[in-house]
């Protein structure tokens, strides 16, 4: 997605008090304290290497677009004023230009662009074809992100933009119903669970039924299913079996242990993929479907011949 055609940046820059520069604009990016201190660590040793970016709306304040860590930095270290570059366009072209400007360094996450999105819609009063306009970007990709932050609770917003919770947990947590998004960060912050531990816990919630979501919360770490990693298919006892029968054997299972994890994974709303990841998976599917289609006739048919007194072998 491409934020802007054109972005007229001056080239000369000027030395600004931080004490003028604005942040009306901060709530429309999310906290990194990771990279807040790794900021803070560059500029206490060699100084403003580059100009934050600002725009003057009005007749007001200039207000910063680029360059949130370096201000705040700065305040850190006391330092007074910082080197500029202005940025001439109006109030709306104000938040295209974030997604483009904070595209160099460290990408700006799906839930930045969904943040920007839902304030054009929201504040500023355009449709999705006018921001699809305005952002040079398909209607198809204004919708997914309004869809994405529209999902998420409240709390769940909030606990992203402080860099409570990574920005990229914020997709998994818009699959759930709002009130098991409340549970769940109430269990993520009291048990700490780590990401991936976050991801396992919406997968468990997802995969089960309404009458097991008790319990997972209460015991997150033993009941959480990971899609990738911790699905354990037992395979019963092999003793006195040939080799060709014990290989069978074990693809079954491996198989039943595929369609298990591909039950998790592709459990999802498409509406969070990009168009090109969405086409791709689709073809996907379909170049995959006619093998498990002859798959799915074979074994249909060795498990309709079983014979009465074997089913309910293990």
């Amino acid at each position: 997605m491409a934020a802007a055609d054109h972005i007229a940046i001056a080239q000369e820059t000027m030395t600004l008090s931080i004490t003028r520069i604005g942040e009306r604009f901060a709530q429309l990016r999310i906290a990194d304290p990771a990279a807040e201190q790794a900021m803070l660590r560059s500029m206490l040793k060699y100084g403003q290497q580059t100009p934050v970016v600002v725009c003057r709306i009005a007749d007001g304040d200039p207000e910063l677009l680029d360059g949130f860590k370096r201000l705040r930095a700065s305040r850190q270290l006391g330092i007074k004023e910082l080197q500029v570059r202005t940025l001439d366009v109006g109030l709306r072209a104000c938040k295209a230009a974030m997604l483009l400007l904070n595209r160099v360094g460290r990408p700006i996450t799906g839930i930045e662009e969904a943040l920007v999105v839902h304030s054009l819609c929201h504040e500023d009063g355009l449709n999705q074809v006018e921001i699809a306009t305005l952002l040079n970007c398909h209607k198809s990709w204004v919708c997914r992100r309004l869809s994405l932050i529209e999902r998420l609770c409240d709390e769940a917003q909030e606990s992203i933009r402080l860099g409570l919770l990574p920005a990229s947990l914020g997709a998994e947590l818009a699959r759930l119903q709002r009130c098991n998004q409340e549970l769940l960060l109430k269990v993520i912050h009291e048990q700490r669970l780590t990401w991936r531990e976050s991801r396992q816990v919406v997968a468990a919630l997802l995969a089960r039924p309404k009458k097991e979501h008790e319990g997972i919360f209460k015991n997150p770490r033993e009941t959480a299913i990971s899609p990738v990693s911790s699905i354990k298919v037992s395979l019963p006892n092999e003793k006195g079996l040939s080799s060709q029968v014990k290989q069978m054997r074990h693809h079954l299972f491996g198989l039943e242990k595929i369609c298990i994890e591909v039950k998790l994974l592709f459990d999802t709303d498409f509406i969070f993929f990009e168009p090109h990841e969405d086409k791709m998976l689709r073809q996907d599917a379909a170049r995959a479907l006619p093998r498990l289609t002859s798959v799915y006739a074979m074994l249909h048919d060795l498990a309709r011949n079983i014979k009465p007194r074997e089913e309910g072998v293990q």
